[in-house]
């Protein structure tokens, strides 16, 4: 099956993110590899951009490196698609606290939907 090359691209700048990020955490890819349940040679695979992430994988990734998955995927803020949020259930969450679930969800479903998986 042949790659489009937007897709090959966009891989590899996230493997090359991943792997910036990871190294700046001082992090093996053992210590990841471990993590997502794969083998160290498997998560080579991601960094170096030849086997994408799966949604749950980018989550988790972001979350070990202390950063928001839109760091990684180069996507920008999505903020300005998150401006408003409201709860009428009258649970404490936070207002913030909400709109930064929120916008990780938004980062995640455009990863998701740059790489043609459907949200669902």
């Amino acid at each position: 099956m042949e790659r489009d090359s937007r897709t090959t691209n966009t891989s590899e700048m996230l493997g090359a993110r991943i792997r910036e990020a990871r190294l700046r955490a001082d992090i093996s890819q053992d210590d990841m590899a471990v993590l997502l349940d794969v083998s160290q040679p498997t998560y080579f695979r991601i960094e170096s951009g030849a086997r994408p992430l799966k949604g749950d994988e980018l989550v988790m990734i972001a979350d070990r490196l202390g950063v928001r998955s839109a760091a990684l995927t180069g996507l920008s803020t999505l903020r300005q698609r998150a401006r408003f949020a409201a709860r009428a259930d009258g649970a404490d969450t936070s207002l913030d606290a909400l709109r930064h679930r929120l916008e990780e969800y938004l980062e995640l479903d455009a990863y998701l939907a740059g790489h043609g998986i459907a949200a669902g």
